[in-house]
């Protein structure tokens, strides 16, 4: 029974206790010190007690109490509160160490942005949305062209602009080779239709410097609703249709997954699209 109390009372007082900072350490440190030192008090005069009652004591009773509960506060304060503070720079490493390797491990290490996974979770937790699929237009050609490395400064470059024009509270996340994916939040479809299409000219208006070369290039992308009866696959794959329709039509436009005929599928070659399907620069 002793030993389950006072498991309950430890995990309670550390759980509560966020020890990413030297300010709750702190906090806990002096609590356990108090703590430690009234127990130490405690034990100390308890045997000063017995020994008086024995007889053993050569002193006054109440002098002896005083210094035996004075040099106990003391030592056990100190000593406390050292081990104390010695694992919470511990637990502060380790927590710190966590949170980055946390960030390591939901970051792109290219582009600097969300990877699929991490977007994945985040994109399941959410039940009202719009997710847009961008993917860079003929980006084979430009690793032909100018090489792999310029290729890469294309995709770090392109991540900027999306992560910069979306801005928050939107998440950008590079979820295939030249192929990222932004979860649009807390906004109406008009301003989403509208920020997306600001998307596509902010990259195809600006030019990007890769390895001594000056390179334009277009995006395409698929727009498409997330609704609670639609996990990620079913949302993606949605997008992911509209995205084909765009590259099928030229390229360097966004395609409205709502405005595809439904009997649409991406197999299908050739489809009859009304105009307002298509955001054209």
């Amino acid at each position: 029974m002793l030993k389950k109390r006072i498991e309950a009372w430890v995990i309670r007082d550390i759980g509560l206790t966020e020890f990413d900072n030297w300010d709750p350490v702190m906090r806990f440190a002096t609590r356990l010190s108090i703590r430690t030192s009234i127990i130490a008090c405690t034990m100390v005069a308890s045997t000063l007690v017995v020994l008086h009652a024995l007889g053993v004591l050569l002193n006054p009773l109440l002098r002896d109490l005083a210094i035996g509960c004075g040099i106990a506060f003391i030592v056990s304060f100190a000593l406390t509160m050292l081990c104390s503070l010695y694992m919470g720079y511990a637990v502060i490493h380790l927590a710190r160490t966590r949170l980055e390797f946390r960030q390591m491990s939901r970051t792109d290490m290219l582009s600097g942005l969300l990877n699929r996974r991490a977007f994945i979770d985040d994109l399941s937790q959410v039940e009202r949305g719009y997710l847009l699929i961008i993917d860079i237009d003929r980006f084979k050609q430009i690793n032909d062209r100018y090489g792999h490395l310029a290729g890469d400064d294309v995709i770090v470059s392109v991540a900027e602009m999306l992560k910069e024009t979306a801005g928050p509270p939107h998440l950008v996340a590079r979820i295939g080779g030249e192929e990222f994916a932004i979860l649009f939040r807390d906004t109406d479809f008009a301003e989403v239709v509208s920020l997306a299409e600001k998307l596509r000219r902010t990259v195809a208006n600006r030019q990007i410097e890769a390895v001594h070369h000056t390179i334009t290039v277009t995006v395409s992308g698929g727009l498409a609703d997330i609704t609670p009866i639609l996990d990620f696959s079913a949302v993606y794959a949605a997008a992911d249709r509209a995205l084909y329709i765009a590259k099928s039509a030229g390229r360097n436009r966004i395609v409205l997954e709502r405005d595809l005929p439904r009997t649409a599928h991406i197999d299908s070659p050739a489809i009859d699209l009304p105009d307002a399907a298509f955001s054209v620069a």
